[in-house]
């Protein structure tokens, strides 16, 4: 396996952190048995898998509707009335 400094899918990233943080990063990779680059990568890569995950849990889903239950149409203006009351009450 080639080294990441040589691999062109890789690109060096670099950057000063308090030196409390430091630490704790050291530990957490000695913890796991790895080194600073590789430790940043599984960070990084966390990080945003949890932030995709948050951002796709917080999108509303559309109710489904049951079989026992027919969705039912609300006429165009009790939806506007409903609207703006609920922005007037804010």
């Amino acid at each position: 396996m080639p080294a990441k400094k040589a691999d062109s899918g890789y690109a060096a990233l670099r950057g000063h952190i308090p030196k409390d943080l430091y630490k704790r990063f050291r530990i957490h990779c000695l913890e796991r048995d790895v080194d600073n680059s590789q430790g940043l990568e599984d960070l990084i890569r966390e990080y945003f898998e949890f932030k995709d995950k948050q951002d796709n849990s917080d999108r509303p889903s559309e109710p489904q509707p049951t079989d026992s239950q027919p969705p039912t149409a609300e006429p165009a203006a009790a939806k506007g009335k409903r609207g703006r009351a609920s922005k007037e009450a804010s």
